[in-house]
């Protein structure tokens, strides 16, 4: 499933996510609005000139490729070996 990840107020998308998995976590060590994560792949994370890793600590907006959405934070941002793009978004309400 793709992704994209919008900051609060721009109409654009800042980072266009090429493949993500959504992971919810059942134990009760983490909020309850907390409990998804997103998990992201992508060969290129800034789809404009605004650099996403610079506002990790400012709410975004995910919307998923399904039509769902939810404010998220970045939470890890790194390379792998093949040199794309991963991470994990911290889910900070219900996605709807």
């Amino acid at each position: 499933m793709k992704a994209t990840l919008y900051l609060d107020p721009m109409a654009e998308p800042v980072a266009v996510l090429d493949e993500v998995k959504i992971v919810e976590f059942g134990s009760d060590n983490h909020p309850e609005d907390q409990r998804v994560r997103i998990y992201y792949d992508t060969s290129n994370l800034n789809a404009t000139k605004t650099m996403v890793e610079l506002h990790r600590d400012r709410k975004m907006t995910v919307k998923l490729e399904d039509g769902r959405s939810a404010p998220a934070l970045i939470t890890h941002a790194s390379l792998d070996a093949k040199g794309r793009f991963v991470g994990v978004l911290r889910v900070l309400g219900p996605l709807a």
